[in-house]
């Protein structure tokens, strides 16, 4: 079996892992989801699995995403911050865009949904600047890793292949920031 094929299948199973704490944390009242960026990116991570699959380019970690995240966006619902910005509602309207997009042309669409997606994460890069310790530290740390097990499992730097990692270990790696070494920083700046 091919080294791609192996961290892909690793990407994508350490994804699906990843939202064991999260949900679990969600459950304890310990984590506060931002709602829109749940349920834009289970929307747009279901968006982006369609082209992936249009273009022959699924890889573990949008098949771990698409499993884990709805189960997310539903407790969101529920046990997640309040209230729709201007910003949730122009994400939503790109991610319509995004689908429609896709029936004229999947790499257009998967464009499309994939900056929606990076643009739809800014509510919770807000929440985890402002409140990280809302946010479950365990989870974003085991996402990470699943990009970093998902970037040698690209098989072609095209759009269609290496595209959707990327977003994903920017999005991961500004998270993790905000969870883990920001409020390290921040910790250090107000003892000195």
């Amino acid at each position: 079996m091919a080294l791609h094929k192996i961290s892909s299948a690793v990407a994508g199973i350490l994804f699906l892992i990843a939202f064991i704490p999260y949900i679990r944390s969600i459950l304890r009242g310990e984590t506060t989801p931002a709602k829109a960026t749940w349920i834009i990116w289970a929307a747009i991570d279901t968006i982006t699995l369609t082209g992936m699959a249009m273009t022959h380019a699924l890889n573990g970690q949008i098949i771990g995403a698409v499993l884990g995240v709805w189960i997310v966006a539903i407790l969101a619902l529920s046990r997640g911050t309040s209230g729709w910005s201007k910003l949730d509602i122009g994400c939503m309207l790109g991610a319509a865009a995004g689908l429609c997009l896709m029936f004229f042309s999947p790499t257009y669409g998967l464009i499309t949904s994939l900056t929606v997606l990076f643009i739809g994460s800014i509510p919770t890069f807000v929440h985890g600047y402002k409140e990280p310790q809302k946010e479950n530290k365990a989870a974003w740390m085991l996402y990470f890793l699943s990009c970093l097990f998902a970037l040698p499992g690209i098989v072609r730097w095209d759009v269609q292949h290496a595209a959707q990692p990327l977003i994903f270990f920017v999005t991961e790696s500004v998270m993790v920031y905000m969870t883990w070494v920001r409020p390290r920083f921040t910790t250090r700046q107000t003892i000195a």
